[in-house]
């Protein structure tokens, strides 16, 4: 049962994402998306023609955010620039400062810094006014980071020493700690190696304080759950013992009702007697002219006593009988209770461990799936050719991981040397003299158990291709394409799953390489040289419009040294560094560049080393990460 309600889950999980991937690949919104921001719009119209200002804005920045937050940055900032207009009217400098704040960030990551720095600025003009010393230094932290990335390190460095200021005289410890950070890149990059020390020293003894405080919280939180958990422990032992001492007391009082019972019955007797002895004596004194009537009366009287003895008797054992069943009532009560009570803790323990068994058979099954993955991959053997003059980064997000990495060699029989190319695929379909090396870097729709299927499914795929004899990048996409197509059934299905990914063949003994891609491209550097070729705009798999899919194959001739990169866009989109930003196209370009002349061991620390520094305040990885880079001097190299 557990693995199909499992089943069940990734396929719902498969359709929502492949349903809002399908939305966003055609630049459009969801219909659901669609269907709130119209009712968004009318209700800010109706509020502006009502003069209510106030709340036409805030109807109108919601839907400007939804924009935003789902890829149109230009309609946001048009939408943006009118909620500007409506809190003018209405004199709300904070919200203007806080919308200008927010087309500004637009800007930054679209990389148009000019129009980011207009609109920062104008953040913290508002602010000034305000003297909100907070919002200030966050408006100067901000215009610091775009001076920095257009390299005005100067201007940089005076911004955020004002911005160091200010958050010294408020005390607020992260914000120094962005501010360290900032300084100790900028005064690096000037080349001020004193400043930029004594910043990072700052930024690290501040780090450690922060996370000693969010440790203590922590520690505080858990310490509150383990208080709450023991008094709701205590609550119920004192119920328990509120209703044994109830039940106690019941069971005293009905003793002591059959006491007074029978003191109640003595004391009659007592009574009885003392009239008899009365009456006895009344009849002697008028026995001889009474007689008659005093046996009458007598008579009389005892048949009275009779009666009222009777009713007394039944009146007391009806009262007994009504105390009795009350108090079989309570106790059979209190023993349900009781029951209950110990039937409640059996189940939530049972609940418990089942629970923790259920989590460890699933941690379980996913190890094993992560074993199976990672014996598909291939072995560093089959890179015999580049295998001291390449690198692979391989970061999962989950356990298992919806990236993989692919590369063979191929060739001729008559080609190919059993001793040297013992791991090489042989095609019979090829010229005698043919053969060449492929390598590959897939990225599957999702991650984690979803993302591994895919990449199973692709892994084999691609095997079965090459082993078919089909060896240009450009065909194998081709051929996954439509093969990815017919076993997901896309024809006739909602089914949209799919694969990003770059293809390399290296012909002609390193003298040539053969590149095509799906979505993800491929960047070389020669001669100190940065190129980026953009992969194809469709994806492997997925909807098709077009009669028949066809992928570019781009040639480059290697004429000296050149080093080669192909990438998923796990380590591009990943959030970090001081404000929470992307780490982007660019900046991943740019330590490609300064790290290219390094051998390919050393370029891989680098770029694991700067990528778990961008990680550090946002702590949380979004997406797997692949990274492949090689090394190709046709002089050297050899098939």
């Amino acid at each position: 049962m557990l693995n199909k309600a499992l089943q069940k889950t990734i396929i719902i999980i498969l359709v929502f994402c492949s349903n809002a991937l399908q939305a966003q690949f055609q630049g459009e919104l969801p219909e659901a998306l669609k269907t709130e921001i119209e009712g968004q719009i009318i209700k800010a119209n109706e509020f502006e023609n009502s003069k209510d200002y106030n709340q036409a804005a805030f109807h109108l920045n919601k839907v400007a955010t939804i924009y935003w937050v789902n890829g149109f940055p230009n309609k946001a900032i048009q939408l943006f620039k009118k909620t500007i207009a409506l809190n003018e009217k209405i004199g709300n400098k904070n919200a203007i400062r806080m919308l200008n704040s927010n087309i500004a960030m637009i800007y930054t990551d679209e990389e148009n810094y000019s129009k980011a720095l207009e609109y920062f600025n104008k953040s913290l003009s508002i602010a000034r006014q305000m003297n909100r010393k907070p919002d200030i230094a966050t408006s100067l932290l901000n215009i610091a980071n775009v001076q920095s990335e257009i390299k005005e390190y100067a201007n940089a460095a005076k911004t955020l020493e004002e911005a160091n200021t200010l958050a010294r005289e408020l005390n607020d410890e992260k914000m120094l700690r962005n501010c360290y950070s900032l300084l100790a890149d900028v005064y690096e990059k000037i080349g001020n190696s004193d400043k930029s020390t004594e910043y990072f020293a700052l930024y690290t003894t501040i780090t450690r304080k922060i996370q000693r405080e969010e440790m203590r919280k922590h520690d505080s939180k858990a310490r509150k759950i383990i208080e709450d958990a023991k008094s709701k422990v205590t609550e119920i032992e004192h119920a328990k013992e509120q209703t044994e001492k109830e039940l106690l007391d019941k069971q005293q009082a009905l003793k002591d009702t059959e006491e007074s019972l029978e003191q109640i019955e003595q004391v009659s007797k007592d009574r009885q007697m003392q009239i008899d002895l009365l009456n006895k004596e009344k009849e002697l004194k008028d026995a001889i002219i009474k007689n008659q009537k005093l046996v009458r009366n007598v008579f009389l009287f005892i048949i009275f006593v009779v009666l009222a003895f009777a009713l007394l008797f039944f009146y007391n054992l009806k009262i007994k009988k009504k105390a009795n069943q009350k108090l079989k009532k309570q106790n059979i009560e209190i023993a349900k209770q009781s029951q209950l009570i110990e039937q409640v803790n059996q189940d939530l323990e049972k609940a418990f461990n089942k629970i923790e068994k259920q989590n460890r058979d699933i941690t379980s099954s996913i190890n094993y799936a992560q074993r199976i993955q990672e014996a598909m991959l291939p072995s560093e053997e089959n890179l015999s050719p580049l295998k001291n003059d390449s690198f692979i980064i391989f970061k999962p997000r989950n356990i298992v991981s919806g990236d993989f990495y692919w590369f063979t060699g191929y060739g001729s029989p008559e080609a190919l040397n059993e001793e040297k190319n013992k791991t090489f695929i042989k095609l019979h379909n090829l010229p005698k003299d043919e053969k060449g090396f492929l390598i590959s870097a897939v990225d599957c729709t999702g991650h984690g158990i979803p993302g591994a299927f895919m990449s199973m499914i692709g892994f084999n795929l691609l095997e079965s291709i090459i082993r078919s004899g089909i060896v240009m990048p450009n065909g194998i996409l081709k051929h996954l394409h439509n093969a990815v197509r017919y076993l997901l059934k896309q024809n006739t299905t909602d089914n949209r799953d799919g694969m990003d990914m770059a293809i390399c063949s290296i012909i002609d003994n390193g003298k040539k390489l053969l590149y095509a891609g799906a979505k993800n491209p491929l960047i070389y550097i020669s001669n100190g040289e940065l190129n980026y070729i953009r992969g194809d705009s469709l994806p492997v798999g997925g909807m098709q419009k077009e009669d028949q899919r066809e992928f570019t194959l781009h040639t480059i001739n290697v004429d000296s040294p050149t080093s080669f990169y192909i990438f998923s866009d796990g380590i591009t989109d990943q959030f970090g560094g001081p404000n929470g930003q992307k780490f982007g196209t660019r900046r991943f370009k740019e330590l490609l560049l300064e790290i290219h002349k390094l051998p390919m061991v050393e370029q891989k620390a680098k770029l694991e080393q700067r990528l778990g520094e961008w990680m550090k305040s946002y702590q949380k990885q979004i997406d797997d990460i692949i990274v492949i880079g090689f090394k190709i001097d046709s002089t050297k190299f050899e098939l």
